[in-house]
């Protein structure tokens, strides 16, 4: 198991430092527990504000337990109430998963030409002069994925698209090829299309995740904007007419909902982040990225409901707030500078 820290120093920076790489006996959730309890009394480290873990079921053992240490040591930090955090790359990539479940008969075929192209250094020769024929301009060669890697899925299918004419010039160059090919066959038009399509669909998730999987800048600031338009696209993709797509989406939405579909079970500190971090959005970004996950009038209701109601000013020039916060949400919109930083 590996430990990462993130920390802020005194001058507002970000550190990541591995502190801790050891190996379990025991995947159980008191034995995980255990182990970064130990990690954290060697390094004397007792004030702990979140602990990002995938979603393995014993993963939720630990951090239970994880809460009564930091409760015995009398320095949780709002009693470990957001102690937990699930991490999103981790569900994308189980979003995505469910989504490819079915791969379509397409994407086995260019898998399965790829395969045979690369089999041999003779193959793959040919294939390079049919690709300088064609003028195709060449900025990465042909790779193949592992299908238990989705991300692997979406280089491959990006990566081969660019090479169609070349696949259709190897097949008249190599009678070997259509032969080798077998039931499925070579890729053709309709594949082709269906690949781009593939590859086009990949693309939200693989950049979504390069963004989300920062670890020298704050990504909790981007959570809820990424989440919001991820459902966004998933309904788009659920009412189209396009129905190898809208059974993918229709997947994905399930695999999404089980864990952002409860505004109740969402850890709440990703809304804090968001407010935080859009000064001159504050309640408006909020309220739309609730539509966008939860529906135009459900969104509304839940954000009115369970977070803060947005003040209406009053012709006086007042805002009937309390709270320090609600105080700072009522403050006039900041002049927008190249230089603004929050932490600041």
């Amino acid at each position: 198991m590996c430990i990462t820290a993130h920390f802020i120093d005194n001058d507002w920076k970000l550190h990541k430092r591995i502190i801790s790489f050891c190996p379990i006996s025991s995947h159980k959730g008191e034995a995980l527990g255990r182990a970064i309890e130990t990690c954290l009394l060697e390094w004397g480290l007792d004030k702990v504000f979140t602990i990002t873990v995938d979603n393995a079921s014993s993963n939720d053992v630990a951090i239970s337990y994880l809460k009564k240490k930091l409760a015995n040591w009398g320095v949780s930090v709002a009693n470990s109430t957001y102690l937990h955090m699930r991490c999103m790359a981790h569900i994308i990539n189980l979003v995505v998963q469910d989504g490819l479940k079915d791969v379509n008969d397409s994407v086995m075929k260019v898998r399965d030409a790829v395969r045979y192209i690369r089999s041999s250094p003779a193959r793959l020769k040919r294939f390079k002069e049919c690709v300088l024929h064609e003028k195709i301009e060449r900025k990465s060669s042909l790779c193949l994925d592992v299908p238990t890697r989705w991300n692997s899925t979406y280089l491959m299918l990006n990566t081969t698209q660019k090479y169609e004419r070349a696949f259709e010039r190897y097949e008249s160059q190599d009678p070997m090829f259509k032969i080798d090919m077998g039931e499925n066959g070579i890729p053709d038009y309709y594949d082709w299309t269906q690949v781009r399509k593939m590859a086009d669909i990949l693309a939200h998730f693989y950049e979504l995740t390069l963004r989300i999987s920062g670890s020298r800048y704050v990504t909790s600031n981007l959570f809820f904007s990424e989440v919001s338009d991820l459902a966004f696209i998933l309904n788009q993709w659920i009412n189209s007419n396009d129905l190898h797509m809208k059974s993918m989406g229709e997947r994905m939405r399930v695999k999404f909902d089980k864990y952002w579909g409860d505004v109740h079970k969402m850890n709440k500190i990703i809304y804090f982040a968001v407010v935080l971090d859009h000064p001159r959005d504050k309640f408006e970004f909020m309220e739309y990225s609730f539509s966008q996950m939860y529906g135009k009038e459900k969104g509304v209701e839940l954000f009115n409901k369970h977070h803060y109601k947005k003040q209406k000013l009053e012709e006086s020039g007042g805002f009937d707030s309390k709270t320090e916060l609600e105080v700072y949400l009522s403050e006039a919109i900041q002049e927008e500078k190249e230089d603004f930083d929050v932490m600041k």
